[in-house]
């Protein structure tokens, strides 16, 4: 009975997600109506928040697409802060500062190493904008990226607005194609239905801007987030949009405002970056069954089925393989599951190819490295999570020293 139980609850999990991928497509070509009604003349003064850790050379090309934002350079500033670098991370903001003098740049360093969350934090104290964009220091700006994240605030009750986050390296090698996929098909399709009910549930930290009363308002709740005593210092875009939904405002993804980010381009980096971001969904899975009521009777009960029963369904599923593997260790790769998961993972690469031509994939075979990449991903991802929630560091930036100190060199 039990086993049968876990299928039946997976089945409905995997439904749900079908279910909105099918939303998402049908949305995304039908109802351009649910799009969000921008106003490109609301030009609000912007303070981009950019964290830093052991980046190196990619922080100075990260400003200098920034730079060239098509947004009146009176009104937006960079506001980097290095979270106690080892490498010369903070010597390449220096150098971007004394470059890029068309736009405002402030540089600074943190007492200690504090994590990506309370270094945006510490970041904000500097800022006395209307509109907060807090992005990844590995990300490349599309010049129009600012005007179109402002123009979506023109509506009142949007909290946060999220961009769109392509894929730098999807040609590096099949480890990149199979994440050119993945940030293909959650933009571009899973957070289309989402978008239409204004309750986005994860916004990307690689572009995230928020209202500044808002933050103000959440700021202390992000210092003081801990599991079980211990400092939680990641997920700090998902318990974002998080707490923007739980305040009644909207969230929202902007397909329009584009960044593109380096994705890990071996196996080992690429784990830690995943588990990470496990960690985070797990840890928002039990937050929201403590704030469960709020969204059901009050906020936005279509969240449920993203916060709840997404990764409910990946935990059930890690139940259900485990009970196949014990029952009959091949019955995973039967012809109907891998033909399924094949087929899947070559329209979504079909898709990429035609709509996407920044993110062309020269791999024929990403596809089939994809779906082998989900079995390994639901398998061990979620057990690991689960095992290591008090995890507090960045994860994917190792800590070393410059090979080439960058001292005072000028372009």
């Amino acid at each position: 009975m039990a086993p049968l139980l876990l299928w039946l609850v997976m089945v409905l999990c995997l439904l749900i997600t079908a279910v909105k991928y099918l939303m998402g497509v049908i949305l995304k070509v039908s109802f351009p109506s649910t799009k969000i009604k921008k106003d490109y003349s609301y030009q609000p003064s912007v303070s981009v928040l950019m964290p830093c850790f052991n980046e190196g050379k990619t922080v100075y090309e990260t400003i200098e697409s920034i730079s060239k934002s098509n947004y009146p350079s009176e009104k937006f500033e960079v506001i980097a802060q290095d979270d106690c670098s080892v490498d010369d991370s903070y010597q390449w903001i220096l150098k971007a500062q004394r470059d890029f003098t068309g736009i405002r740049i402030s540089a600074g360093r943190n007492e200690a190493n504090s994590g990506k969350a309370r270094t945006v934090c510490n970041a904000m104290q500097h800022s006395t904008a209307e509109v907060i964009i807090s992005i990844d220091s590995d990300c490349i700006f599309h010049p129009e990226a600012i005007r179109e994240l402002t123009a979506c605030f023109a509506e009142p009750h949007i909290g946060s607005v999220g961009g769109r986050v392509g894929v730098r390296n999807p040609n590096d090698g099949v480890i990149t194609a199979i994440q050119a996929i993945l940030y293909y098909s959650a933009f571009q399709l899973y957070k289309i239905p989402e978008n239409w009910t204004r309750s986005v549930c994860c916004i990307s930290g690689c572009l995230f801007a928020i209202r500044r009363e808002l933050l103000l308002e959440i700021e202390p709740a992000i210092r003081a987030r801990n599991w079980f005593g211990i400092p939680v210092n990641q997920g700090e875009d998902r318990f974002l949009t998080h707490q923007t939904l739980l305040r009644g405002y909207g969230t929202y993804i902007d397909n329009d405002a584009l960044c593109w980010t380096t994705v890990p381009n071996t196996l080992s980096v690429l784990f830690k970056q995943q588990l990470r971001w496990r960690r985070s969904i797990v840890r928002d899975f039990f937050y929201t069954l403590k704030t469960l009521p709020q969204h059901v009777w009050k906020l936005h009960p279509n969240t449920v089925l993203t916060l709840v029963l997404t990764p409910l369904g990946a935990i059930v599923a890690l139940l259900v393989v485990v009970t196949m593997l014990t029952a009959d260790p091949l019955s995973w790769a039967g012809p109907v599951p891998l033909i399924t998961a094949l087929g899947v993972g070559a329209v979504l690469s079909w898709v990429i190819k035609k709509y996407s031509a920044k993110e062309t994939l020269a791999h024929p075979l990403a596809f089939g490295a994809y779906v082998a990449w989900s079995l390994v991903s639901s398998l061990l991802l979620t057990p690991l999570a689960l095992c290591t929630m008090d995890s507090a560091d960045w994860g994917t930036r190792t800590k070393q020293e410059p090979e080439v100190p960058l001292g005072n060199t000028t372009a």
